[in-house]
């Protein structure tokens, strides 16, 4: 069962698993996170649908450098995270690549590695995440329209795919210009 506070109600940082705030982009789009880990650091939240607006990975049909030199990585990490409010960006903590905003990788959604690059022995599938609804997102908070989302591993044995999450919680993959969906992920002290 999700439980809804509002960032006013856990202003101290004593976030539980499964809690969702809410609160409103710079831009007037609302918006929903879930707390999915418990990090010495913080919490890290997923949204729980994708922004309204969809993305592509790279805006050539190439998966070269991963996650790691995407397009998409950048744009997280300036206009994307340029629309969270103030309140949200203070109480965030960076994760080991220094970024403030990331997409989730296959692991923490699915549990293993479907179709992308294996992970690290380390990463586990976020609790939320075994109960398929928390998978299906929709194309903007509360429009019904469920919606196609990026992963960060790029597909093995493939020049121009990338994970994603189809429509229905189930894993996929794409061409890396293609536009899909974003569920930011971010990690709150």
């Amino acid at each position: 069962m999700k439980l809804f506070r509002t960032i006013e109600a856990v202003a101290d940082g004593h976030y539980c698993v499964g809690d969702v705030i809410t609160f409103t982009l710079n831009d007037g789009e609302e918006v929903e996170a879930l707390a999915v880990k418990q990090e010495q650091d913080g919490m890290i939240f997923v949204l729980v649908d994708c922004l309204r607006k969809e993305y592509s990975m790279n805006r050539t049909s190439s998966n070269r450098g991963g996650y790691k030199s995407c397009a998409l990585r950048k744009a997280l990490n300036t206009e994307i995270l340029d629309r969270f409010p103030a309140e949200i960006r203070e109480k965030m903590v960076a994760f080991e690549s220094g970024d403030l905003l990331r997409l989730p990788t296959e692991c923490e959604i699915f549990g293993y590695n479907p179709y992308g690059e294996k992970e690290t022995d380390d990463v586990e599938q976020w609790e939320p995440m075994k109960d398929r609804r928390n998978r299906i997102a929709f194309q903007g908070s509360k429009t019904g329209t469920w919606k196609w989302y990026w992963l960060q591993n790029k597909v093995e044995d493939s020049a121009s795919d990338v994970a994603s999450v189809g429509d229905t919680g189930c894993a996929d993959y794409g061409d890396a210009s293609d536009s899909r969906g974003v569920r930011p992920v971010f990690l709150l002290s």
